[in-house]
């Protein structure tokens, strides 16, 4: 039987094995109803009622054991249902998100908040660290959740991973730097300038490094920092110098203080959700992971 057809068998049993009053209280018709519990009787080749001149009268001692089963079922199905429209607020726990800084800044600064207002009951402690070190922690099972960038430089056995965020790196620099006049950037045009970028525990510092040395580049690199506006401040107060950020920097944090110039053969900034493959989530984990791709559009 289906769940209908358990519904049906309980009626039967809680209106007194009265098939006539039952068909009326389930909106089906009588011959229907005695069709069914003839064609699973045949089917499964048992008894479940007692009859008495044609009419059943009982429950069989087969029937009695499937009636508490069919009950238990029809009850665990009207939870899974009601669980499934539970208000989000029900949920709480507690989760644990590495974010990098600049992602945060970035991506984040209308997800997050929203995330927190709106879920009250759960406990959001985000760990910032760049991607390079969230990559481990994600691996010790020190976060929940990371925002890493792609390729992870993890196998896809490990971890889910979702693209929410795309864009590509680009050029800050003052106005007054001699590649400002430029419209695009060429790697040779970096070759020994004075450079501010990311430090090793940032993935873009290490893309830079694998890309500077496939470009056969040698920039001076004066500085290695953890912080992204620290670097464009640099960079607007210090027309020597300039740095490597994602473009969509330029558009949220536009100033006549610096310009920003896209990169031939740019580096792709993809910023991807993940968390570790496991057979078991929290609940707070799934809503939480969950509510982010569904923030982002990820389908």
């Amino acid at each position: 039987m289906d769940i209908r057809h358990l519904r049906y068998f309980i009626a039967i049993v809680e209106n007194h094995f009265n098939l006539s009053k039952t068909s009326q209280n389930i909106y089906i018709s009588q011959p229907a109803l005695s069709m069914m519990i003839s064609e699973f009787e045949d089917r499964e080749g048992i008894q479940l009622f007692k009859r008495s001149n044609g009419k059943i009268v009982g429950l069989t001692y087969i029937g009695e054991k499937y009636y508490a089963d069919a009950k238990a079922v029809v009850y665990k199905y009207n939870e899974m249902y009601r669980n499934l429209h539970k208000e989000n607020q029900e949920i709480n726990g507690r989760i644990l998100i590495g974010i990098p800084p600049l992602i945060l800044s970035v991506v984040f600064s209308d997800a997050m908040p929203k995330m927190i207002l709106n879920n009250p009951s759960i406990q959001f402690v985000t760990q910032e660290q760049g991607a390079f070190a969230l990559k481990s922690a994600l691996l010790l099972e020190q976060v929940d959740l990371a925002v890493l960038l792609y390729p992870e430089g993890i196998s896809k056995n490990i971890i889910d991973s979702f693209e929410i965020h795309h864009s590509e790196l680009s050029v800050f620099l003052s106005p007054n730097h001699p590649l400002a006049q430029k419209e695009n950037i060429d790697w040779r045009d970096l070759n020994k300038q004075k450079m501010a970028i990311f430090d090793n525990s940032f993935m873009i510092s290490h893309q830079l490094k694998e890309n500077f040395e496939r470009h056969n580049i040698h920039p001076n690199i004066i500085i290695e920092s953890s912080s992204w506006d620290f670097m464009l401040n640099s960079v607007k107060l210090n027309p020597e110098l300039l740095t490597i950020l994602p473009y969509p920097i330029a558009e949220q944090y536009s100033s006549t203080d610096f310009v920003c110039r896209k990169m031939n053969d740019p580096i792709l900034w993809r910023v991807t959700l993940c968390r570790l493959k496991k057979k078991n989530y929290s609940s707070v984990e799934n809503y939480v992971f969950d509510s982010l791709l569904k923030w982002f559009n990820v389908k």
